[in-house]
């Protein structure tokens, strides 16, 4: 906090002198001090999430007071450079040691801090787990501390529980505090749960029944985490239907690593990234977020900005010109259009986002040529090829179109593109999130505008929500359509392998020949015996699932895991869960990396070992021979 000087008082306003005066002076010198805080937020009108004043989502990154350490004033007047306008404070936690209110001198500064740059501030209790007796202390001395802040909210506590349905006791816990923050904080809007994973909307009902009805849901709202086993999909499926039955929300806590890196701490510089996908998925439905990155993490524009550019993910910003909420998809209800292992995405050329040009296309002439489907826009003309439909003409280098889309799945893809030309002289580039698919693609003589071919690059696609970038290198050719098609048969033929390890040329084996669910996996020398033999069957996009022949069971990464280490397990058979399918990937004299489609981490021997009963464990690929397999028939 900066401490302010008063000078000594004129000698027209020495004691003696009108109070009025007084008063008037001191308001005058100390107006550029005082703030007013912004105004409460509020449950939006179709009844789903909290909203700022203005009516925008609360949008924030977090902070720690827990040690009693302040952040810096220039770190939270950065954040409103990187479109949020909300900070997640944990306060204080139970395991530390120290009694409830002992850093009340730092949250004071926060309170301060936020309030004076028009900011909202999320206060919860940090770590997790129920401690009654330190939470129930803790709101008995902030929730009357603060009760006057307006832009203030109380989190009862950050993840008491994993999942969905919990026990009496949290309920228990969730009613005490609301009490106690209710009858001294009548007007603070309180967030209750803050589910780890919310994944089970059945169970999530079910603890709203427990709460009862000493819940005012005009004024509080479910917190809830973005992670568990099924991804941003499980998560929006729950949280859908919890918006259904009534229940406003707000999600606490979110971040993802990049797909196949995971080799690291939460504390270590590498570690977490801004998760798009669950970013978007909030964007579209209208839901209060607070990622869990740090004030530090969202300026790095690795992390944060740049990943959110390189998915069209925007909105209108509290402060400042980032991001933008121009872009918005074309047709398909709003959503990016799904690129699954399952069936073949065809995008219509003419189909490019909503924003205008220099945001979702650049046309280098005005109008639209052909006058047909969008007008006024992009030159789109009547198509004469199969299936009929519209197309892009009068292409011209320099010229790009943008659509939204999301990896589903993982792998290799058929990529297509529906060209017509009349001469050798044009080409075209695919970019995906940034990243170059295709190079400068030459587009052949088709014999006329309307005389249509396919061509087609096999690609391999990392997932998440991006940017599919068209771009004109040369003129000369009109587009009509491109496709992402999974390929048919994988780089290997399904059937049964022993899978030797490269390094120690031993065998993948079940433990101990167990059957359970949750059995491990590890290195052996080869026996023959069922529990060393794997059925590879392609699911699609070169995806597998590899299951035990002595079993049936698959390998799996258990419970979703994300980073390195010992999550690889044998489990029963879900042949549509991206914990159980591998990419298979090859590197050269026959050998392969195991990758999986959940994480991009690798199957590989722990430390490199040699020696009989090391496991298998997931790990971040950097070319070891301990991370490459050769399959063969046992």
């Amino acid at each position: 906090m900066v401490r302010r000087v008063m000078q000594p008082l004129p000698h027209t306003l020495l004691p003696g002198r009108s109070l009025a005066c007084f008063a008037l002076l001191f308001s005058l010198l100390f107006s550029h001090v005082a703030h007013a805080a912004r105004g409460r937020p509020q449950i939006n009108a179709a009844g789903t999430t909290f909203v700022a004043d203005n009516g925008n989502l609360l949008r924030g990154a977090i902070i720690s007071t827990e040690t009693g350490n302040v952040p810096a004033l220039a770190d939270v007047q950065a954040i409103k450079t990187r479109g949020l306008n909300t900070i997640h404070c944990y306060a204080e936690r139970s395991d530390y040691g120290y009694a409830a209110g002992a850093k009340a001198a730092a949250l004071d500064q926060v309170v301060q801090m936020t309030r004076d740059n028009n900011l909202y501030l999320v206060i919860t209790i940090g770590g997790g787990g129920v401690n009654a007796d330190f939470i129930e202390d803790f709101w008995t001395f902030y929730a009357p501390r603060y009760k006057n802040e307006t832009h203030v909210l109380y989190e009862i506590q950050n993840e008491p529980v994993v999942r969905a349905p919990v026990s009496a006791s949290v309920i228990t816990m969730e009613q005490n505090a609301y009490a106690i923050i209710r009858t001294a904080a009548p007007d603070t809007p309180v967030l209750l749960m803050s589910y780890t994973i919310f994944q089970n909307s059945a169970g999530v009902l079910a603890d709203m029944a427990a709460l009862g009805s000493l819940i005012n849901w005009n004024n509080a709202a479910i917190a809830f985490h973005g992670y568990g086993e099924n991804g941003a999909a499980g998560t929006r499926a729950c949280l859908e239907a919890v918006l259904a039955a009534g229940y406003p929300c707000v999600q606490t806590e979110f971040y993802r690593w990049d797909w196949g890196t995971g080799d690291f701490n939460l504390v270590d510089p590498e570690s977490l990234y801004q998760d798009v996908d669950q970013t978007g998925d909030l964007e579209r439905l209208g839901i209060s977020w607070l990622s869990f990155l740090s004030l530090a993490r969202v300026q790095d524009d690795t992390r944060f900005k740049n990943r959110l550019d390189a998915a069209g993910i925007g909105w209108s910003p509290d402060f400042g010109s980032w991001p933008s909420n121009a872009r918005s998809v074309y047709g398909n209800s709003g959503e990016p259009r799904a690129i699954t292992s399952t069936a073949t995405l065809r995008v219509e050329a003419e189909d490019f986002d909503f924003g205008g040009t220099g945001i979702a296309y650049y046309d280098s002439t005005t109008g639209n040529s052909g006058g047909q489907y969008r007008t006024g826009q992009v030159d789109i003309q009547a198509t004469t090829d199969t299936g009929g439909g519209n197309n892009i003409g009068w292409i011209t280098a320099g010229e790009w179109l943008e659509y939204t889309v999301r990896v589903r799945n993982p792998g290799r893809y058929n990529l297509k593109v529906r060209v017509a030309a009349n001469s050798t002289a044009g080409s075209l580039r695919l970019r995906l999130g940034g990243t170059d698919l295709t190079g400068a693609w030459s587009v052949p003589n088709t014999g006329g505008y309307q005389t249509w071919t396919t061509l087609t690059k096999t690609v391999d696609l990392t997932p998440g929500q991006k940017i599919l970038r068209f771009e004109a290198v040369t003129s000369g050719f009109n587009l009509n359509w491109i496709e992402f098609e999974p390929v048919a048969t994988g780089v290997i033929a399904n059937g049964t392998y022993r899978l030797n390890n490269r390094n120690s040329g031993k065998a993948m084996d079940v433990v101990d020949n167990s059957t359970a669910n949750g059995a491990r996996v590890q290195q052996w020398g080869y026996s023959g015996t069922a529990n060393q033999k794997w059925v590879f069957t392609h699911r699609g996009a070169n995806q597998y699932t590899i299951t035990s022949v002595q079993t049936g069971k698959a390998i799996d990464q258990a419970a979703g895991q994300i980073l390195s280490g010992d999550h690889i397990q044998m489990y029963s058979l879900n042949s549509n869960s991206a914990n159980q399918r591998w990419i298979v990937q090859p590197t050269d004299s026959g050998y392969y990396r195991l990758v999986s489609a959940n994480s991009g981490l690798v199957l590989e021997i722990n430390g490199a070992s040699t020696a009989n009963g090391a496991r298998v464990y997931q790990g971040e690929y950097d070319g070891g021979n301990h991370e490459q397999w050769f399959p063969t028939n046992p």
